[in-house]
């Protein structure tokens, strides 16, 4: 009897045990997750202040669709694999920095325009700066805590030390191979999200599409900003002339003065990472769009500025 009743405790006492190392273990999850999202709202609220600092016409509302194609990225795409985020016309780094404000460790970003050789710009649809550029850069990730590679790293770009992980091209985005952007070889990348904002005439539209999806990852994302703003028809003619001519990438969503292009495979995955901020849905050239947020500021007083 008495084996029994001490079999007996000894079970409770384990049991108690058990309970207490249950509870303390939620404790720490829950202390742990806390803690994750303090971090992220800080380092949300950094990238909110520094893009608001460069000058650009990027809607500060878009990261939020960036860190959703993102979150999607990083559930579909190996993590082994070589990735990069790229941009074409860069001006001085607002939309840029957003992007790259995505970075996954190892990834370089890549920022093409064509800065002070504005002969390039047939529409003056924006001059870029290199030196304004740069000085958004180092500043931005000075900032974040997070400059060079992984955090160590520098390369002289302008005569001053950069994030090695940002790659400038200059030069016209026309003449411009996939080598030039994200090299060959064993050393080749793909890049997951590819911004294009360039020249906005019908030719350079359709000829900077091709690059981005000739650079993309099979899963990636390319962007094309501006494409129903009236003060640039090229864009959205270009974007016709792209899909007409059998480009592989078709649009998935439209907001915050963008289209949102990737394979016709992931469109249905890549929609439903905006389920809980679509406005509505549409049709664009026969392809079912998300519809969010347009970001009307941008879209009709930009070019006033």
């Amino acid at each position: 009897m008495l084996s029994a009743l001490v079999a007996e405790s000894t079970v409770r006492a384990s049991a108690a045990d058990d309970t207490r190392l249950l509870t303390a273990a939620s404790r720490r999850r829950t202390e742990d997750a806390r803690a994750l999202t303090a971090r992220a709202s800080a380092r949300r609220q950094k990238v909110l202040q520094e893009l608001s600092r460069a000058r650009g016409f990027f809607e500060l509302t878009c990261l939020d669709a960036y860190d959703a194609i993102d979150a999607t990225q990083r559930r579909i795409i190996n993590a082994g694999e070589r990735t990069a985020l790229a941009e074409i016309g860069v001006y001085h780094g607002r939309s840029f920095l957003a992007l790259a404000s995505t970075r996954a460790a190892g990834e370089t970003c890549v920022a093409i325009d064509c800065f002070d050789a504005q002969e390039h710009n047939a529409d003056e649809s924006g001059r870029g700066d290199l030196d304004k550029f740069l000085n958004n850069v180092r500043r931005f990730w000075a900032v974040l805590g997070e400059g060079g590679e992984d955090g160590r790293a520098t390369t002289s770009v302008g005569g001053e030390a950069t994030p090695s992980f940002v790659k400038v091209v200059r030069g016209n985005s026309l003449d411009l191979t996939p080598r030039d952007v994200v090299g060959e070889g064993v050393d080749a990348v793909k890049v997951r999200m590819f911004s294009v904002d360039g020249s906005h005439t019908a030719e350079a539209t359709l000829a900077d599409l091709r690059l981005a999806e000739a650079c993309s990852h099979e899963r990636g994302v390319v962007i094309l900003d501006d494409c129903f703003n009236p003060d640039w028809p090229g864009c959205v003619t270009g974007l016709a002339q792209y899909l007409e001519s059998g480009g592989r990438f078709v649009p998935f969503c439209i907001g915050h003065n963008k289209v949102f292009l990737c394979s016709a495979e992931d469109a249905a995955t890549y929609a439903r990472a905006f389920a809980s901020s679509m406005r509505k849905t549409a049709k664009l050239f026969g392809h079912d769009c998300v519809i969010l947020k347009h970001g009307w500021i941008a879209t009709f007083h930009a070019n006033d500025a």
